[in-house]
């Protein structure tokens, strides 16, 4: 995916720190326990995963379907410990 095609908000929100899928979640206006249901995970793994713990693959695809994000990428976050 090209930075171009990520919208300004979440650029910023991720240059400030903030992990990638709470950046996309919060600027599509999502709770946690609406991604929680979205993608069927626990609301507690996502937390987990948005304070940079790593999930599998499996998870990372679902989360990025469930933001209607490209599967692969969050790639890039999956060099830190597992969340799950």
């Amino acid at each position: 995916m090209k930075v171009s095609c990520i919208p300004e908000t979440v650029l910023t929100a991720m240059s400030e720190g903030t992990h990638i899928v709470r950046a996309y979640r919060e600027h599509l206006g999502y709770s946690i326990e609406d991604l929680a249901v979205a993608c069927g995970l626990a609301a507690e793994e996502i937390q987990n995963i948005e304070s940079g713990l790593r999930c599998n693959k499996g998870y990372r695809d679902r989360i990025a379907r469930s933001l209607s994000l490209p599967v692969g990428i969050l790639e890039a976050e999956s060099d830190r410990l597992d969340a799950a």
